[in-house]
């Protein structure tokens, strides 16, 4: 009788040990975790930000050549991704320009191509391949939405980069350069104008086309007078008055009124976060609404940076919609 309490008390001792130490493993595991999620958290999320609001002219070189016009009778639409010409793969123009060089005439070519993120196999005679316009560099028109004070790390743009049927292009590597004149071609009820303008100077490299914009790292571009803006917890953005920062036509960047209209609680990085209208009589004159190349354009509540424009209604330009600072941050 004694013995067998004696064994009960000692199995129950084991188990006690065994639940504690299951316990204490949990707890490191659980505090390991968090203090992980907490620095990467605090890596990617900085409490402040620059709002800027620059014009940009953005170059790119592309990883593959893409097909930038569209030819009657041809399997190619624009956007679509070259990977291999027969068996022979396409790392740059140059690669296409010799194989192009080597087939017959009137020769059925089959050609690999990535169209929306799907592999195809087309093929098509060495004259249709003449009369596409391919090539693996991209330019055009953007607004600088921050920078990081601590990192010189900038996110611009608010979309991916992407033309035609392409949903988001690698970029093997690219430029941001400061602008000057610009000339805007002024939005209408069915029509999103758009900004060109002339290039000044290079100010930062970039190699990342996320879902949400460009990020890179600026070299040239002095922040000294510029005001940081707190980074905004979702639920801190509210509806009712915002302002957008732009480049004006005296090249400094200014605010102009807007107003947020209706916000998604998104719990995971989305586009359109949040609906607004553009409400500045000024910009109104100016751009007639969004223009193409606002996109990107800082949005600011009180002293908070929020977001940045991300897309134009067309039916309706002087609507549009913003994206939130955080995935724009987050986003790789």
């Amino acid at each position: 009788m004694f013995s067998k309490n004696l064994c009960h008390k000692h199995q129950n001792f084991i188990k006690l040990k065994v639940l504690t130490l299951t316990s204490f493993l949990f707890l490191v595991y659980f505090f390991s975790n968090s203090i992980i999620y907490a620095q990467t958290e605090q890596k990617h999320t900085p409490d402040y930000l620059i709002p800027i609001g620059n014009v940009l002219q953005i170059d790119a070189e592309l990883e593959t050549i893409i097909v930038r016009n569209s030819v009657e009778n041809s399997p190619f639409q624009v956007g679509d991704s070259v990977l291999k010409v027969k068996d022979s793969s396409i790392n740059s123009y140059a690669d296409f320009s010799k194989i192009l060089y080597t087939l017959n005439e009137g020769e059925m070519v089959p050609v690999l191509i990535n169209r929306g993120g799907q592999s195809l196999t087309l093929t098509c005679t060495k004259d249709v391949l003449e009369k596409i316009n391919f090539n693996n560099l991209l330019s055009g028109f953007a607004t600088l939405t921050y920078i990081n004070p601590e990192t010189s790390e900038f996110g611009a743009v608010g979309h991916p980069i992407n033309i035609g049927t392409s949903k988001r292009i690698p970029i093997k590597n690219g430029s941001i350069s400061t602008t000057t004149d610009l000339n805007i071609q002024k939005s209408c009820k069915g029509n999103v104008g758009c900004i060109s303008a002339k290039r000044i100077e290079t100010i930062g490299e970039f190699n990342k086309n996320t879902s949400f914009g460009i990020k890179g790292h600026i070299s040239n571009f002095d922040t000294t007078n510029l005001q940081k803006y707190k980074v905004a917890s979702l639920n801190e953005i509210k509806t009712g008055k915002a302002q957008v920062i732009l480049q004006g036509t005296n090249g400094k960047c200014e605010k102009y009124d807007i107003e947020i209209i209706a916000i998604e609680n998104q719990r995971t990085p989305e586009s359109k976060t949040f609906k607004l209208k553009i409400t500045d009589k000024d910009l109104l004159i100016r751009t007639g609404g969004i223009v193409q190349g606002m996109s990107g354009t800082p949005i600011v509540q009180g002293d908070k940076i929020i977001g940045a424009v991300s897309h134009a209604v067309e039916n309706d330009p002087t609507l549009g919609y913003g994206v939130y600072i955080k995935w724009m941050l987050e986003n790789n």
